[in-house]
């Protein structure tokens, strides 16, 4: 995708090499257990590790939400179920570990209020991460790679917003930076002649 702005060309394109955001420092823990996908923290073999798995998160007082997966040409995941039943299921859960969100917001007590914060993140961390097996992940590239800036993860408005910003700021400094060597060259009593060379 490429759009002018200002005079100056942003093109939009995909992160050919995005970082997991589960190498991030997270608060959740994916658990998943698949034959041919291996994308949690924790990955499981069978469907009797992960249930033990679950079961111990569960004596632990941490909140458990069950991870669904669809795989069509490419895969997607949701803490919703999908409407297609012969290819999209369960496929593990996510684990709100109750100790690191006390730890984390600096509380001892796992409210009500604490467990939904946990389950908004949850949810969040759920959608990067499919934003990233879903390839949406990107980086802008100003005029021909004079700035580039790559990791961007959702909607291509906010990345085109972002890059706008950038031309905005490479303008002022321009004209910030024009505007001094005008007065230099007043200062300094250089002929009009003179100036157009110099700005050559």
């Amino acid at each position: 995708m490429i759009e002018t702005y200002m005079n100056h060309k942003i093109e939009i394109k995909q992160d050919e090499n995005p970082e997991s955001p589960r190498e991030w420092d997270n608060i959740c823990i994916f658990h998943v257990a698949h034959k041919r996908y291996s994308f949690g923290d924790e990955n499981y073999k069978d469907y009797e590790s992960i249930k033990q798995a679950e079961k111990e998160c569960k004596n632990n007082g941490d909140i458990v939400l069950p991870l669904y997966m669809y795989d069509h040409s490419g895969i997607t995941i949701s803490l919703s179920s999908f409407s297609c039943p012969w290819d999209s299921g369960q496929v593990g859960f996510v684990q709100i570990s109750r100790q690191k969100m006390l730890d984390e917001f600096g509380k001892k007590v796992f409210s009500k209020k604490m467990k939904e914060k946990g389950r908004k993140i949850a949810e969040e961390e759920v959608k990067c991460l499919d934003q990233y097996l879903r390839g949406e992940v990107y980086g802008y590239d100003i005029d021909d790679g004079e700035e580039t800036c790559y990791g961007f993860y959702g909607e291509v408005e906010e990345i085109i917003k972002e890059a706008k910003d950038i031309v905005d700021n490479i303008i002022s400094f321009n004209i910030k930076k024009h505007c001094e060597k005008i007065k230099s060259w007043i200062k300094n009593k250089v002929p009009l002649y003179a100036r157009t060379e110099l700005s050559a």
